[in-house]
């Protein structure tokens, strides 16, 4: 039977079955990148991104809704980058932007999976689509500081391209990202930080994961999440085990959650503020574990030492105060640096300064 398609591209014929269909346009669905030496780029459809039955929590759904108002409102290609530690929910978020984009927009989803040659120049030969790049430090790799893996996407970023699309990147650590794409909203006009889930999301997640859980066990793993820092895949598996009826005391050390800091260097920013309304602040590390061992922190700029037992800190929203009389602040200064800095022999009011412990916020990049 002879071919029913005919196709002319680069001065060469083609012939095709009946089988054969064309498109104005990439149809609405989600698609894989595949690369052969012998016959170029292919697309191929793969399973739709969707969020499913999985429960949100946090900024997810506003972020996402952020995002699809300012791709329709742009007139050009919008960019966004989603970075924080793994298990931060970005991978939810990117299913819950891809389920939005292709049922309230029309947009189809292409995933791009692998560094092949010349990738930035057919990904702009795609027609208007959502461009998802998963892990893309990982992927595109540097290799001996240089980042031409990651720079060769510059002019596609610039949204310059006669064709409108929303680029997607999720970057778990920014230090291996290129500077050319940080900082620069011309290219990446959102830039979303991942932050672990505080105790209030923690307490939320338990209870609905865990049907009539006890009060002492949400308490239990909310004071634990003060101290290490636990993401949502952390909750997942703490869930599981509770849901079997496991006490939180008795499961904790069997599963593969454990703190990296060694003991006593857990890190921790003390906010003291003066009775003048003043504040100061000291960096230090404590053992948040021990909770009868008196520790210390110093401040060679403060010159002052904080003396302190964990079992007198009190657990608050934003972190943990040391009630009077339940520390110990001393000056290492003498009587004369004291008069030589005008605050006379006695210094500033130690005994009625109050202490807040709290551990530094894990975000992606700090303001």
């Amino acid at each position: 039977m002879p071919a029913t398609t005919i196709v002319s591209s680069g001065g060469a014929l083609r012939l095709y079955g009946d089988s054969v269909q064309t498109f104005d346009r990439l149809p609405v669905s989600t698609y894989t990148i595949r690369f052969s030496e012998m016959t170029g780029y292919s697309l191929h459809k793969t399973e739709p991104l969707s969020p499913g039955d999985e429960a949100v929590y946090g900024g997810h759904a506003a972020r996402v809704n952020r995002i699809a108002a300012g791709y329709a409102a742009m007139g050009r290609s919008l960019g966004v980058i989603l970075s924080g530690d793994k298990g931060m929910g970005k991978s939810l978020m990117i299913r819950m932007l891809a389920e939005k984009m292709r049922e309230e927009h029309k947009l189809p989803t292409v995933l791009v999976q692998h560094s092949t040659p010349g990738l930035a120049s057919f990904l702009d030969e795609l027609g208007e689509c959502l461009v998802v790049f998963d892990e893309f430090e990982k992927v595109f790799a540097p290799v001996d500081d240089d980042e031409a893996a990651q720079n060769q996407f510059l002019s596609l970023f610039d949204g310059l391209s006669t064709t409108k699309r929303l680029y997607v990147l999720s970057v778990n650590s920014l230090h291996r990202t290129s500077d050319y794409l940080l900082n620069r909203p011309g290219r990446f006009h959102y830039h979303m930080r991942f932050a672990y889930p505080g105790p209030e999301t923690v307490a939320e997640y338990l209870r609905d994961q865990v049907p009539g859980i006890a009060e002492a066990e949400v308490s239990a793993v909310v004071e634990f999440s003060r101290k290490v820092d636990l993401n949502f895949d952390h909750l997942r598996a703490i869930a599981f085990e509770l849901r079997l009826g496991e006490d939180f005391a008795a499961i904790i050390g069997d599963l593969n959650i454990k703190r990296t800091s060694r003991r006593g260097q857990d890190p921790v920013h003390v906010v003291i503020s003066w009775p003048d309304g003043d504040t100061d602040e000291i960096v230090g590390e404590l053992d948040l574990f021990d909770r009868d061992a008196l520790q210390s922190i110093e401040s060679w700029r403060l010159d002052l030492e904080l003396r302190l037992r964990m079992r007198d800190a009190l657990p608050t929203p934003d972190g943990y105060a040391l009630p009077a009389g339940a520390f110990e602040l001393i000056d290492k200064r003498t009587d004369q640096e004291r008069a030589e800095a005008g605050e006379g022999d006695k210094g500033p009011d130690l005994a009625g300064a109050s202490v807040l412990l709290q551990r530094p916020p894990k975000h992606a990049i700090d303001f």
